[in-house]
């Protein structure tokens, strides 16, 4: 039997509320071998030929405790997670959710775009940790609503990549209240253990208040983080079939920020800036059940103010790319992936030092232990 696409990543985790898994319990451990390559290598702002080590482990129960809980955890290159979700602590229908989300190697790029070329107003390094507690229950049918309080606690560092005379962040914390709204409808394949036919969009909207100080900027372009910030996004995941053999998915995120938010507007996993969007549309093929292929177009915006007459505002990138699975067994899968984007701005493939170019590729094997299907 084929193996489920089941490897998470920490967005997954933090933006989808309610999603459908294959597998009731299940841990999933999946390591590999990942590789950038740039179009004009440039090591000055990290666009560099390198190979790094990759992979994330993933547990799940929902039978923990008492039988109604849904314990998670997961861990990786992008981040750790452990959430405890209780549909009887406070009843009446609704559930409790308690999250722990860190992001211990977290990269920031202080930049803008002149042409195709990304230039940095000062890249350094952080990393942050915080609490979430959440009260959701559905008000309608498909319709999910979530609204808890969250602490967070901001840590950053100078970067191998500095700028002279760039003043990173001061140290600071962060509370306020986190708003979700789901609706969702996934018909699963249950043979193959993947999403078939059915849509979830996840948005969400938070108010922070933070206590920060002191100027973040080169000279002559400062500025002042400011007490209380407001943010909104949203995630889809859009299953279409085609055939019994072949599916199309629509992936896509995107957020509107506050645009004096200088921190989180330059972080360097996503797109930058206050306004940006990222988005694929693949056709999962399933060759039997021992190969999927989904090959994927990709296309991002991203809206970066800054104080350069020469910048472009507004910025389009695109590319695509492959993602590819060989199922071994029901528990051992092979997976390789490549894909390819005009943007200089990608995720770094190491946790030490800001990596990143426009080619990247992946190769590994993901396993899982004690799988028990829903």
């Amino acid at each position: 039997m084929t193996g489920p696409l089941l490897a998470q990543s920490f967005v997954d985790l933090t933006e989808v509320r309610r999603a459908q898994r294959p597998y009731s319990s299940v841990l999933e451990i999946e390591a590999g071998a990942i590789g950038t390559m740039a179009k004009d290598e440039d090591t000055t702002v990290g666009l560099e030929n390198d190979l790094s080590w990759d992979g994330h482990l993933y547990y799940r129960d929902d039978a923990f405790g008492q039988g109604r809980n849904l314990l998670e955890g997961y861990a990786g290159r992008d981040g750790i997670y452990l959430g405890l979700a209780d549909g009887s602590l406070v009843g009446d229908d609704t559930t409790s959710r308690l999250e722990f989300r860190a992001r211990p190697w977290q990269f920031y790029r202080d930049a803008y775009y002149r042409g195709g070329s990304l230039v940095p107003n000062g890249f350094y390094e952080g990393s942050d940790y915080e609490a979430y507690a959440g009260f959701g229950r559905e008000a309608q049918p498909g319709l999910y609503v979530e609204l808890g309080p969250f602490y967070r606690k901001n840590k950053f560092s100078e970067s191998d990549l500095a700028t002279p005379g760039f003043a990173i962040p001061e140290d600071y914390d962060a509370y306020g209240g986190r708003l979700y709204l789901e609706q969702g409808n996934l018909q699963m394949d249950r043979r193959r253990g993947m999403p078939q036919e059915g849509y979830v969009l996840t948005l969400c909207g938070e108010r922070e208040w933070n206590d920060s100080s002191g100027s973040i900027g080169s000279p002559g372009f400062t500025t002042e983080l400011p007490s209380a910030v407001w943010r909104a996004r949203g995630r889809l995941e859009w299953y279409i079939p085609s055939s019994d053999d072949a599916t199309w998915e629509v992936f896509a995120r995107g957020g509107w920020q506050d645009s004096t938010d200088r921190v989180q507007n330059f972080e360097a996993q996503r797109p930058l800036g206050d306004q940006w969007g990222d988005a694929q549309i693949r056709l999962r093929i399933n060759f039997g059940d021992t190969v999927t292929l989904a090959p994927f177009v990709h296309g991002q915006y991203s809206h970066v103010s800054s104080d350069d007459p020469t910048a472009e505002d507004r910025k389009f990138f695109f590319g695509g790319g492959a993602d590819a699975y060989l199922h071994m067994s029901d528990s051992i899968s092979l997976h390789a992936y490549y894909s390819y984007l005009d943007n200089e701005n990608r995720p770094s493939i190491r946790i030490d030092q800001d990596v990143h170019g426009e080619h990247m590729f992946f190769l590994g094997m993901l396993v899982r232990f004690g799988a028990q299907r829903q």
